[in-house]
């Protein structure tokens, strides 16, 4: 079940129609200060949840060069690809919302402040995150379409056979893939338990 979860978020990242959470700008100093502080153990339960959190990274970053030279090399696998994110962004917009428009927008918006010095004001930041909460919000509700779920699901099988068939990469990736995140979940379970034990009273 974590590998298909995975798989389906890997499908739609390589569409980029998943839109990646995104700081405009760092944390500031009072909100850092803010954070509770943390025992040795909690430290060290972090520590280890950031690691995982990297190395599932990396493992993602590695399977979708795999996933480009698959969709490459399959032209049917592809148009299959297209044809889910057409759906997707139909379901998205209405005649007052353009998914892909938006989209755009907000990576152009990333990528303007990625590549510069200059700094975002509160303003744009506030008003990113809004558009950005606004796409995710019709995101979630297009994949609760039956059709756009079969047609994600169909896509996600296609891709995991061509991904298994296309090497011994490819096959380890995904074992790795679910290792880490059956991993993290665990993790992320003991290191919320932790927190509620430390703030009971």
């Amino acid at each position: 079940m974590l590998l298909k979860k995975a798989l389906l978020l890997s499908v739609l990242s390589s569409m980029m129609w998943v839109l990646t959470p995104m700081t405009l700008q760092a944390q500031p100093p009072a909100a850092q200060n803010a954070m509770p502080k943390l025992n040795d153990e909690q430290k060290a339960m972090m520590m280890e949840l950031q690691r995982v959190q990297q190395s599932l990274q990396q493992t993602q970053q590695a399977l979708q060069k795999i996933q480009q030279k698959v969709y490459q090399d399959n032209p049917k696998l592809k148009s299959q690809r297209d044809d889910l994110q057409k759906s997707i962004a139909q379901a998205m917009s209405d005649d007052d919302y353009n998914a892909e428009s938006e989209l755009a927008a907000l990576n152009q918006l990333v990528e303007k402040y990625q590549n510069t010095k200059e700094q975002p004001t509160q303003q744009q930041i506030s008003d990113f995150q809004a558009k950005q909460q606004a796409f995710q919000q019709r995101q979630r509700a297009a994949f609760q379409n039956p059709d756009i779920q079969k047609q994600a699901e169909a896509l996600q099988v296609r891709l995991r056979k061509a991904i298994e068939q296309s090497g011994e990469s490819g096959q380890s990736l995904l074992v790795r893939l679910e290792e880490q995140m059956k991993k993290l979940k665990t993790l992320r379970q003991k290191a919320m338990q932790m927190m509620q034990g430390s703030s009971a009273p």
